[in-house]
């Protein structure tokens, strides 16, 4: 024989087949490894494909480490791998459509919902562009809305109103002050020329007085210019300490709106893109059809493939299985001698402990008295024992109350009856007591 020959036959691998949830001996003999091994392919392409979409939905919509996204995508993974499994591994128990499609069932359950929903998450990734921008926008719209309405309507914005009204209370009063000197400046001179009322030339009583009311007017306006110098300062600086204020609330609430990129903002984005642009629609519901298909292909070549040699044969051992339990389980209960030994068993059982139970209670009251009544008692009960064995050991014995016809006791009801009448070991201080007696 040359070395060619001696070395034994490498196996094929059957990782497919495992994967398939088939036991791999079973489809070889029958035939169905091919099958399978297609099965089992399909099966780790979908679980590969869930562990990766969502991966990446975890990734898209938290800012979790990439550690937690591993564990959550090896955790589906496993899940959708074992219902595939199980799906592929179910027998067909009964021919017909409906019967193949309620397998889909669970199935379209978890292949649904998710298909939508890890499409949704590709839609974020494949618009990452036109959401980007979509979200600028709204950013800018938000951080000057949030601005006009610190600015318009906090507390420091009322403050800067009071401080203004008041500047503009002192500007007026200034102005109506100033305004009021050419008046009494042209009276004054009017007198003093004899163009006036008294028509009089020479600064007479007259023109003193309206000096005088020029002078006080002179006096209001420098004292109104004074306290709005005087006041106006202050205000001023009071509002550019409030305006500082007010711009460093407004930045620090826009600043709120720049990390407004959430799933739900991202969201809204890809709505308003979807809404304008038909052919992002169109692709959205593609990639939609895309995910639900590929994660329904294990069940879909499940249901739709003829049914194989291992889901007959299993078939077919659970029906043998089905058979024979049935037929056991009627025999037994039609079975009259087969039930009379199993009563007759069952009484010897209870009469024999019952026995045990008062010959203990004697031995303790007995050698609580008597240790020669407890080594007799011993001895009597060591050749009970022994003829027992003896009957039982004799041949072709029959059942005490058995009636001619009826057959003798089988071989486990013998075993029944020797374990009945078996003897309960002494107790250990009882045995003791009767060897020192000895």
């Amino acid at each position: 024989m040359s070395s060619t020959d001696a070395r034994p036959a490498r196996r094929r691998p059957h990782l497919f087949l495992r994967a398939s949830g088939v036991d791999p001996g079973e489809a070889i003999f029958w035939g169905e490894a091919g099958r399978y091994r297609v099965f089992g392919a399909l099966v780790l392409f979908t679980t590969l494909m869930a562990t990766a979409t969502v991966f990446w939905a975890v990734t898209i919509a938290t800012d979790a480490p990439w550690q937690v996204a591993v564990a959550v995508a090896l955790i589906w993974g496993f899940g959708i791998f074992q219902i595939d499994r199980w799906l592929i591994s179910a027998h067909v128990e009964r021919d017909g459509v409906l019967h193949r499609l309620w397998l889909l069932v669970p199935r379209l359950a978890i292949a649904v919902p998710m298909g939508l929903l890890i499409a949704w998450f590709a839609m974020l990734g494949v618009g990452a562009k036109e959401i980007r921008q979509e979200l600028d926008v709204d950013r800018l719209r938000d951080a000057s809305a949030i601005s006009a309405q610190v600015r318009d309507s906090s507390e420091l914005a009322s403050q800067r109103d009071t401080l203004l009204a008041e500047k503009a209370a002192l500007q007026t009063a200034y102005d109506r002050a100033a305004a009021a000197i050419p008046a009494l400046q042209r009276a004054f001179d009017e007198e003093c020329n004899g163009t006036g009322g008294t028509r009089t030339p020479g600064c007479g009583p007259i023109a003193q007085v309206k000096l005088g009311d020029l002078n006080a007017g002179k006096a209001a306006r420098d004292a109104a210019q004074r306290r709005l110098a005087a006041r106006g300062a202050e205000i001023d600086a009071a509002v550019q300490q409030l305006d500082r204020r007010i711009a460093a609330s407004a930045d620090a609430a826009s600043v709120s709106t720049a990390h407004n990129d959430g799933v739900f903002a991202r969201r809204a984005a890809l709505a308003r893109v979807l809404a304008v642009d038909p052919e992002a629609r169109r692709l959205y519901h593609l990639l939609e059809v895309v995910f639900v298909v590929v994660d329904l292909v294990p069940a879909v070549a499940k249901v739709f493939s003829p049914v194989s040699m291992v889901d007959i044969a299993r078939r077919q051992r659970r029906a043998r299985a089905r058979e024979e339990l049935e037929a056991a389980t009627a025999a037994e209960r039609e079975s009259p001698d087969v039930h009379a030994a199993l009563v007759y068993a069952a009484a010897q059982r209870a009469e024999s402990l019952r026995e045990q139970a008062d010959a203990r209670r004697a031995l303790d009251n007995a050698y609580l008295t008597d240790r020669e009544f407890l080594h007799r008692e011993a001895e009597h009960r060591v050749a009970q024992h022994e003829a027992a064995l003896r009957a039982e050991r004799a041949p072709h014995r029959e059942m005490p109350h058995a009636r001619p016809g009826r057959r003798a006791f089988s071989g486990r009801a013998r075993r029944r009856r020797r374990v009945a009448r078996t003897p309960s070991p002494l107790p250990h201080s009882s045995v003791r007591s009767s060897k020192e007696h000895d």
